[in-house]
């Protein structure tokens, strides 16, 4: 098993590594909100969005989500 393959199953990614505070946080904010979103049985992409927004939880640049820009950001971070 590689070393990198061993930092992902500990759960540290090196592909997706930021020093950036600011970006680190959003991104634990977003993860929380969909893993809560998620937990609560949303199931499409609609009430995903629904549930971030209920619980406040923005785009990086403070908005709401739509289901655009949830897609977009999910494939932005996917990269």
């Amino acid at each position: 098993m590689t070393e990198a393959s061993n930092n992902r199953l500990l759960g540290c990614d090196p592909r997706i590594f930021t020093s950036d505070p600011v970006e680190l946080a959003y991104i634990n904010a977003l993860a929380d909100g969909l893993e809560q979103v998620l937990d609560g049985g949303a199931e499409t992409l609609e009430t995903i969005v629904t549930g971030l927004n209920q619980r406040h939880v923005t785009t990086k640049s403070g908005g709401a989500w739509t289901e655009e820009t949830l897609s977009a950001e999910l494939y932005r971070l996917g990269q």
